[in-house]
């Protein structure tokens, strides 16, 4: 038996089910599979047949490549926020499932971000219903929650206390966890990753005097590579413009400083707001949740040096050493939580 096949019988729990975990995320689609990981972006691009006139779409990184800032990502506000980004999602999630073989015999456990309207919710439901997988089952999770299992514990999270703090695209979420139960969580739109990047391209207009205007794509592919807040290292970009003559500037300051910046914030999220309301709601979990450890996941923690910052700055603020980790590729770990769900449904029939 050749290694792929191994990987395929390795899928295969009783009665062929293959369990899938899935994070559906506003920027990016996370497919956990067995030892397989796929990552594609969540858009979507309606084009024309110029010779029959049929409508067909083009969705995924393939989108994302060919047609750039005209591609529509659907879930900006994380979940589905009317019919038609519902529709969207469907077809997005139909194409993606047939180009990366989710079989229609699936189990699939998916995650989503807090909200706090159930609106989302309830059109997300209803899409995955029209998905032609997870015929053995399907369930819904929180997605930060489910980050917190694609730790070296696993499962035994279940039985642990923590506070998660999910840096996403869009929103950030943080989420209070007892012993497998969510206590309490809060979602923001004024900490995320897509302000960084538009921060990253004020910048860059500041740095070079209004002559350089990069567009929101380049400014996150700026973020990606060089965001470091553990070595900040000196890069010039150097850019053409033919009509005002070449201009250079700072890349690592114009990436670097919003993403300091971009901490602030969040520091100031989590004391200010998020623990002050996690203590009116339930002082006696607050006393206990504050000397647990803190889960940093999402995104934005991919960048080197933010968890250790993060730690640093949350503590000085808090008047006390902070304890924080995440789980290996913190941009995945929401699917391989997924995951172990799904596994965990399979494996029990």
């Amino acid at each position: 038996m050749s290694e792929v096949e191994e990987k395929k019988e390795a899928e295969k729990v009783e009665g062929n089910v293959v369990p899938i975990g899935m994070k559906v995320g506003s920027q990016r689609t996370v497919i956990a599979k067995g030892d397989e990981v796929i990552v594609v972006e969540t858009c979507i691009k309606e084009k024309e047949n110029p010779i029959t006139g049929e409508k067909d779409y083009v969705v995924g990184n393939e989108a994302a490549e060919l047609y750039g800032d005209e591609a529509v990502y659907m879930l900006r506000g994380g979940l589905p926020g009317n019919e038609e980004e519902a529709e969207l999602l469907k077809i997005f999630l139909t194409k993606i499932a047939k180009a990366y073989e989710i079989p229609e015999n699936s189990y699939v456990t998916y995650g989503i971000p807090s909200t706090e309207t159930e609106e989302g919710v309830n059109l997300f439901k209803k899409v995955i219903s029209q998905v032609p997988i997870g015929w053995a089952g399907k369930e819904v999770w929180n997605d930060s929650f489910l980050a917190a299992l694609a730790l070296p514990e696993g499962l035994g999270m279940l039985e642990k206390t923590f506070i998660v703090v999910n840096l996403g695209s869009s929103t950030t979420d943080v989420v209070a966890v007892r012993k497998g139960e969510i206590v309490f969580s809060m979602v923001t739109g004024e900490v995320s990753g897509d302000l960084v990047d538009r921060w990253i391209k004020n910048e860059i207009m500041n740095l070079t005097r209004g002559a350089v205007n990069v567009d929101l794509s380049t400014a996150r592919e700026y973020k990606e590579k060089y965001a470091n807040l553990k070595e900040w290292k000196r890069v010039e970009e150097k850019v053409q413009l033919f009509e005002k003559g070449q201009f250079s500037f700072r890349l690592d300051e114009a990436v670097n400083k919003p993403v300091e910046r971009y901490l602030d914030a969040l520091v100031d999220f989590i004391t200010l707001e998020f623990l002050p309301s996690l203590a009116e709601f339930n002082f006696k979990a607050y006393k206990v949740l504050l000397e647990s450890e803190f889960i940093l996941t999402g995104g934005m923690a991919e960048i080197p040096g933010l968890k250790e910052k993060f730690a640093a700055k949350l503590s000085e603020a808090l008047g006390f050493g902070v304890k924080v980790r995440s789980p290996e590729n913190p941009l995945t770990a929401s699917a391989r939580g997924a995951l172990l769900i799904s596994q965990l449904r399979v494996r029990r029939g």
